[in-house]
């Protein structure tokens, strides 16, 4: 189980990465009630520990296990959320997800994770900014 585990860490890596920069070079910042796409942010939201610690997280609350008793051996999904001014990450949802169950574990997976973000910020102001996660992972 465990060479499942760092092989979805080193995948994680690779696409938290390309999902950063994704969500830097067009972020969606919350103005009254709608997005806006800005193309300068004094500073994007932030994990505490960077991004591999975002990663570290979320392998630890990933249940594969069940996954594979469902005979799922690879999986790709897109998770999208919110960080409000605060930093909490809230409004989990899924973009797009191969199957049901991988879609409950990944939700399920970031919901578990407390730790607050160091909020974005736009003219000096936090403000609540949408990010997205791709997962992807082979148990093969």
């Amino acid at each position: 189980m465990k060479k499942y585990i760092a092989f979805l860490l080193i995948l994680l890596g690779i696409i938290f990465i390309d999902a950063q920069k994704d969500s830097i070079h067009s972020p969606e910042v919350k103005v009254g009630s709608d997005y806006i796409k800005k193309a300068s942010l004094d500073k994007t939201p932030e994990f505490p520990g960077g991004h591999s610690a975002f990663m570290k997280q979320i392998i630890n609350h990933f249940n594969t296990s069940a996954l594979a008793k469902q005979n799922i051996a690879k999986a790709r999904a897109i998770a999208v959320f919110d960080i409000d001014k605060e930093g909490n990450m809230i409004d989990q949802r899924m973009e797009s997800y191969d199957n049901e169950a991988v879609k409950k574990e990944f939700l399920s997976a970031l919901n578990k994770i407390k730790t607050k973000w160091i909020p974005g910020e736009q003219n000096g102001e936090k403000v609540k900014m949408r990010m997205r996660q791709p997962l992807q992972f082979n148990l093969d």
